[in-house]
């Protein structure tokens, strides 16, 4: 396909953190300042551009529509199986370093969100996430029991690759198709990764695809245990796969809470940590992630301390320092965030190092300052079209800038064995293993110090990623943390940090100021939690309101003290005003964090309120706790049903099926029932709306090996509001059926029961048709696509979060109809987005809605 140059704007979740006064940093020396760039404390600059090398990287069919480069185009369409990153400067795809650079972007927006999204990088980060993940997922053969029968560990041949320099685009053309490397028994230490890199996009953005295959490649991994041979050497060969299973079984522990990934991730430790984070050897990332389960920081950071030590640039390997360098500072601020270590001063002096604080006084980082480095040895960037041009001179400008890409840096410790060439792979040499430590140091300074801006224009670029990063001058640093305390669940939660203060005066946490979110229990129902830093407090006091007609309420509160230690507050009565407030008694021991949890009433009828921490020894309220938990009743009750005798209809109550409610990508609670299909040939279900709406959509959904899944949309609710669907079930139907309902939401809907028909037949009518929201108004307000009554930034986001994401990010029947404001008629499209953008700016009014395509480019121009 042909790029668009059209600029595009990208969704900028922007968030607002406090600082908070960073812990004592015996073992954080600085380097020695020399001519400091300007740009040398940009963090909230060099995460966006850090992000950029990857659209630089992408292979296969759907480059030209991903990538935000200008330059880059679709690639290598005939590949088998289409999609993944090209390893360097060249156009292999090697499945080590891939899995590695995936597997650890995941770790760095795992350990620092609050960095993506408060500079705007969080939509560009998922799009590189997914397209990793996308891949690892094609490339991957399940048979019906969801076990791995083979899969695609690397794509061309070494060897004729590197001898060839021409852009991507055209290799395929001049070469022919590549060869594809496949294994049914063995490349372990890939499987691994690629296990670890999907178990890690699940924890960061919840898509249970992403878990079901990164377990089964961790199986199948441990299944055969042997490294990747063929094809790999003598480029990316491993000597064992038991540190890369170490690392996948720690974040499959985190995803899942299964006891058995935590024994795992616990006896293939090494005893010994390597010199840093690398594709060939991930001990130490694998140690930092099981110091997070254990909460034993101690291996971590006594290995870091024969570093961090030292005075000067922290020099590993000549090959790639940079490279090395960044891991070290990713994996420090990993340990300064979770820690009562603080790394942080020494982590800022190396990237100070490395973007212009140095005795050369270069910037590593291409395109990121006007010393940058200028000629990163990358065939598609360079522009020439083969290798006698490459050789033509000693320094060579490149046609196209490889934003945000980290060379490789100098070749010695003191820093002044450098040369800017094409020619020098090791000073100049790029790679997705190179960015993948580096983007996450970039997020964790950033996350760290607050400082910089984005940037709303780059040469190259036509799908710039920027934010309005909340700036900060005080150089303190933030914590943050995610107790998982066995529960299963990614949660949704505003992070935030919290202000120290001494004496014995009480602080005030609003949700502002604390992680507060809802996580899944063990009962299947969402429970609100708040976590926060204790601050040196004696004992905490919880507000939070019930709206709901509850009498009482129960919960817990809960730290981490090389153990997890709780105490548990029930039948609390809930007073007039709704406001319960229950005291804590904070432990001399607490950990770095105190997770206060709400078990009943659950999800909207909870609102936390506030954390009162108080200084003195007393509070305001009466502790009300016990020692024994109790598991509160639910909407959702699971019983077995036998099977029925042929040509017999089945009627199942809610009794007789698990009946519930949970959370759609659109943040509604959804009805759902499921049931076992007992061999019937057909199912009706039949539930009641209890709301004025005229129509109803939902769905029903087996799983056979993959999730299929039926839609019903537009289905009248007739009078007395029962509404009935019918569903003809599969021949491969798999255990269970599961019938949800989409519209209305939550207390709108009651399901009443599931007829089975043992011999297809149906009662009800079938439904089939397209629309799943009724339009809300007559009166199409041009532009205003989240119907808030205004056209303003927020409604250019949402389009292009629809067109991105159109299950997750919904458009109103009504919306679609505000929103069509470019060639009316003519559906959604990225333009409609630039359209409201530009109304933004003041360059187009929407009085003027709607206009034509040709009177939006005279408005570009």
């Amino acid at each position: 396909m042909n790029k668009n140059n059209m600029k595009k704007i990208k969704s900028a979740i922007i968030s607002s953190v406090m600082a908070v006064s960073a812990m004592a940093a015996p073992f954080a020396t600085a380097l020695t300042p020399m001519s400091a760039s300007a740009a040398s404390d940009n963090y909230a600059k060099l995460l966006q551009h850090s992000l950029y090398f990857y659209d630089a990287n992408m292979c296969g069919k759907q480059v030209g529509e991903t990538s935000a480069l200008t330059w880059r185009d679709d690639c290598h369409t005939s590949d088998e199986v289409n999609g993944g990153f090209h390893d360097a400067g060249d156009h292999v795809m090697f499945g080590l370093p891939q899995g590695y650079a995936a597997s650890t972007l995941g770790w760095g927006y795992y350990e620092f969100r609050d960095a993506y999204e408060a500079t705007g990088q969080g939509s560009h980060f998922k799009t590189v996430s997914d397209y990793f993940c996308k891949f690892f997922k094609d490339s991957t053969k399940l048979d019906g029991s969801g076990n791995v029968t083979s899969f695609l560990y690397q794509k061309g041949e070494g060897d004729p690759d590197h001898a060839y320099w021409n852009a991507p685009e055209m290799q395929e053309r001049e070469q022919g198709t590549r060869k594809m490397y496949w294994t049914s028994s063995g490349a372990s230490d890939i499987a691994a990764e690629y296990a670890a890199a999907l178990a890690l996009n699940y924890l960061n953005f919840g898509d249970a695809e992403d878990l079901k295959y990164a377990e089964a490649l961790y199986k199948f991994s441990t299944q055969y245990n042997q490294v990747a041979t063929d094809g790999t050497t003598p480029f990316y060969s491993s000597q064992s796969c038991q540190d890369e299973q170490a690392w996948a079984a720690g974040w499959l522990y985190i995803a899942t809470g299964n006891e058995s990934y935590k024994s795992d991730c616990a006896s293939k430790q090494v005893q010994y940590l390597g010199a840093n984070h690398c594709w060939e050897n991930v001990s130490a990332g694998a140690a930092c992630v099981y110091a997070e389960i254990t909460n034993d920081w101690s291996k971590v950071n006594n290995w870091l301390q024969s570093y961090t030590n030292k005075s000067g640039y922290c020099f590993i390997s000549e090959w790639g320092s940079a490279r090395s360098n960044t891991a070290m500072q990713l994996t420090a601020l990993v340990a300064s965030k979770n820690s009562n270590a603080d790394y942080s001063a020494w982590v800022k002096g190396q990237m100070d190092f490395l973007l212009g604080n140095n005795p050369l006084n270069v910037c590593y980082v291409v395109g990121f300052d006007s010393n940058s480095a200028k000629n990163p040895h990358h065939r598609a960037a360079s522009g020439m079209k083969n290798w006698d041009e490459f050789n033509a001179s000693d320094v060579i400008t490149n046609g196209h800038t490889l934003v945000g890409a980290l060379v490789g840096g100098p070749k010695n410790e003191a820093g002044t064995d450098y040369t800017d060439t094409l020619k020098d792979a090791v000073c100049n040499e790029v790679a997705v293993d190179y960015n993948a430590a580096f983007v996450g140091a970039a997020a964790g300074l950033y996350s760290v110090y607050k400082t910089g801006t984005t940037d709303t224009s780059i040469v190259g670029v036509d799908k710039v990623s920027s934010g309005n990063p909340t700036v900060n001058t005080n150089t303190t640093a933030t914590t943050q943390s995610t107790a998982t305390n066995g529960n299963n669940n990614t949660t949704t939660t505003t992070t935030a940090t919290n202000l120290v203060v001494s004496g014995n005066q009480d602080i005030v946490l609003t949700p502002n100021d604390m992680t507060v979110g809802t996580e899944k229990g063990d009962d299947g129902e969402m429970n609100n939690y708040a976590e926060f830093n204790p601050q040196g407090a004696k004992s905490a006091t919880l507000y939070y309101k019930v709206n709901s007609n509850d009498m009482s309420t129960s919960g817990a509160f809960g730290t981490w003290t090389g153990k997890w230690e709780q105490v548990d507050f029930e039948n609390v009565s809930v007073p007039s005003g709704n406001v319960v407030s229950v005291d804590y008694t904070i432990p001399s021991n607490v950990g770095s964090t105190v997770k206060a949890m709400v078990f009943w009433p659950h999800g909207d009828a909870v609102t936390i309120e506030k954390v009162v921490l108080h200084m003195g020894e007393s509070s305001n309220q009466t502790t009300q706790s016990t020692t024994q938990s109790t598991t509160q009743s639910t909407t959702k009750t699971t019983t077995t049903t036998t099977a029925a005798p042929a040509n017999k209809d089945v009627v199942l109550s809610a009794n007789d099926m698990t009946v519930g409610t949970e959370k759609g990508d659109d943040g509604e609670m959804n009805n759902y029932a499921e049931f076992n299909p007992q061999g019937a040939k057909s199912a009706t279900l039949y539930y009641k709306v209890n709301s004025n709406d005229m129509n109803t959509s939902g769905a029903f959904g087996t799983w056979t090996g993959k999730w299929e899944q039926v839609d019903f949309e537009n289905v009248a609710v007739p009078s007395g509001n029962v509404v009935a669907v019918d569903y003809t079930i599969p021949s491969n139907v798999g255990s269970t059926v599961k019938a949800m309902v989409f519209w209305p939401h939550g207390d709108a809907v009651t399901i009443e029961k599931v007829v089975l028909h043992m011999d297809n037949s149906s009662a009800q009518q079938s439904t089939t048709t397209t629309t799943t929201k009724p339009i809300q108004s007559g009166n199409v307000k041009y532009g205003d696509a989240d119907e808030s009554g205004e056209v303003n930034i927020n409604d250019a986001v949402l389009i292009m979060q629809s067109i991105a994401n159109p299950d997750k990010y919904k458009l109103s029947a009504q919306g679609k109809l505000n929103a069509d404001v470019v060639d009316n008629g003519g559906g959604i499209t990225n333009s409609d987005a630039l359209a409201i953008q530009y109304v933004e700016s003041k360059t187009i009014n929407a009085s003027s809605f709607p206009i034509t395509s040709a009177e939006l480019e005279r408005y570009q121009s």
